[in-house]
């Protein structure tokens, strides 16, 4: 999910992509260093020994109060269906017995469901499990059998003496959905001691963002952008300071994201004869056995990190909204 602060880190990050092609330690555009700032100045920008004044320039992106069109999110707020996670782990039935298998080299991912097939008499009749990075197929054996009432669990294989199991393995889904869509204003401001480095600076980025529509935000997504105004601020010239404001339309959407499980365990009634209920299918695990939360959780942490990593490789952001190396 992202947000108007995020969504102006993402411009911070575009701008430093223009202004230094080759990485923040290769060579600026203009060859002078470019400091690339999510917010304004520092005391320090314009009174320490490094600042403006000893051939550094700034570009700060800030957001700007202005009123803004409303743009409508979708009618009903739909659930979509994003993307998929490919389970890592499978099962094996044999002899009402179920094998834990972990298929490829990849890091080991999915949930895992086994259940007695036979009717139950008593006790947990079905378990699920969350994998983690550092499971093997043993230890997701072990955890199966330590949820089932008089579960055993033999290296990779679980079963229930004189019962019958079966199980199914799934993957992830992750659905989102856009409760509002909004277009927030943002000033990309040039400051520098040097009139020449100012038009240098502003020519290069003009040119660079003009070219483009859209740029991808930190969550992977995408935000519309869309220039609206440009201006010279030179109120400081008594102080050999210039700058150059440029005004952007960005327009983005705030998600609620979802992680969870495929389906794995059913249970539903049917209406019988005289109106009788039938109930079928597999009781769901008890929550009091490892859930799914912390899986999803951190799964979806790591997908937002390598989203804003794919996104602006080597770029990060310092306590003062610097734009650094990672």
């Amino acid at each position: 999910m992202t947000d108007a602060s995020k969504v102006g880190l993402a411009l911070a990050y575009n701008c430093a992509q223009v202004l230094y092609p080759d990485g923040l330690s290769g060579a600026s555009v203009t060859g002078r260093q470019v400091v690339l700032r999510r917010g304004w100045l520092l005391p320090s920008d314009l009174f320490a020994a490094q600042n403006i004044r000893n051939n550094i320039d700034f570009v700060t992106v800030t957001m700007a109060p202005r009123k803004m069109p409303e743009w409508a999110e979708p009618l009903g707020q739909p659930w979509r269906v994003q993307q998929k996670v490919v389970p890592i782990v499978g099962v094996v039935v044999t002899d009402g017995a179920v094998e834990i298998v972990f298929s490829g080299t990849s890091t080991p991912a999915g949930v895992v469901a086994i259940w007695l097939d036979d009717m139950p008499h008593g006790g947990a009749p079905s378990a699920a499990y969350a994998v983690t990075a550092q499971d093997t197929p043993a230890t997701v054996a072990a955890a199966l059998a330590a949820a089932l009432t008089d579960g055993v669990a033999s290296g990779a294989t679980v079963s229930v003496p004189g019962r019958v199991l079966n199980g199914h393995a799934g993957g992830y889904g992750q659905s989102v959905r856009v409760t509002r869509r909004q277009a927030q204003l943002y000033r990309v401001s040039i400051w520098t001691a040097d009139a020449t480095a100012r038009e240098t600076l502003a020519s290069v980025l003009d040119t660079a963002l003009a070219g483009q529509s859209w740029i991808t935000t930190l969550d992977g997504r995408e935000a519309q952008l869309r220039f609206q105004s440009v201006e010279d601020v030179d109120t400081m010239q008594n102080e050999a300071l210039y700058r150059r404001d440029y005004f952007y339309e960005l327009v983005f959407d705030t998600l609620q994201v979802q992680w969870a499980s495929e389906m794995l365990c059913g249970i539903g009634n049917l209406s019988g004869e005289e109106g009788l209920p039938a109930s079928f299918g597999i009781l769901a695990p008890s929550t009091a056995n490892q859930t799914v939360t912390a899986a999803l959780e951190a799964m979806q942490a790591a997908v937002a990190a390598q989203a804003a990593a794919s996104s602006y490789p080597g770029l990060g952001v310092d306590r003062f909204g610097t734009v650094v190396a990672a």
